[in-house]
């Protein structure tokens, strides 16, 4: 998927005005991504959990179906290369050969058994003071406005500001008559712009997220290509007209 970055000082385009607001939520406690597959006997207990998770306020959830464990007549139309090469990116930061599913990555810092509690509550434990620098994401009109805050106390001072659509609840049919749930469904990873400590703003067209709930916006040590800490994130929903 391809969005269009507005800067303050471009023209705006006219577009067509949605019918839909958005709400953002205050800095979250942990970032929790979950790399996940329906051909993984062990994951639907961990996309349970995950539905469990995505209950708390506090914490943003993600889901990733990766393609590692697509077979030639056994495909995922949910999974995306670039979920397991953001898992694979992972592994390879932290200069680790561990590469499984479910697997829960915390904090962009920390990795888990997805299915297991325990391990996930530990592991936001471990990188509790990492979400030091204010993301914010505002619905405004035909854009969504972005904006980052300086590095401050933040160990790292460079990154990348990353956006990710989601869908809040999904169920996909799978062969037998089974299905699987997911909350929080990611759709995509977007790189939006570099962050090089100082406060940023960016403004995004509302359109190119229409077919979806929300957006989550991360701020992360590393690159786009190795990924680190996410030092800084923050969920936007869409309600839209006549939904509660």
């Amino acid at each position: 998927m391809r969005v269009k970055i507005l800067a303050a000082v471009t023209s705006v385009l006219a577009i067509a005005p949605l019918a839909f607001s958005g709400f953002a939520m205050a800095g979250p406690r942990a970032v929790l991504e979950l790399f996940t597959s329906p051909f993984c006997s062990a994951c639907p207990p961990a996309d349970a959990l995950f539905t469990e998770l995505a209950r708390s306020p506090d914490l943003i959830t993600l889901v990733m179906p990766v393609d590692s464990m697509d077979r030639p007549g056994r495909t995922d139309p949910l999974a995306k290369p670039a979920f397991t090469d953001r898992q694979a990116a992972y592994a390879e930061r932290r200069n680790s050969d561990m590469l499984f599913t479910p697997q829960a990555v915390i904090n962009g810092a920390a990795e888990a058994q997805g299915s297991d509690a325990d391990e996930i509550r530990e592991g936001i434990a471990q990188t509790l003071n990492v979400l030091t620098v204010p993301v914010d994401a505002k619905a405004a009109g035909k854009h969504i406005n972005l904006s980052v805050g300086g590095a401050g106390k933040a160990a790292a001072k460079t990154g990348v500001i990353t956006v990710l659509p989601f869908m809040r609840d999904h169920t996909e049919p799978l062969r037998g008559g089974r299905s699987a749930h997911y909350a929080n469904l990611v759709r995509d990873v977007i790189p939006v712009d570099t962050w090089n400590g100082e406060p940023f703003k960016a403004r995004l067209l509302r359109q190119d997220f229409a077919q979806y709930d929300g957006i989550v916006v991360l701020l992360q040590a590393g690159t786009n290509e190795r990924p680190g800490a996410i030092i800084g994130a923050t969920r936007i929903e869409f309600a839209k007209s006549g939904r509660s």
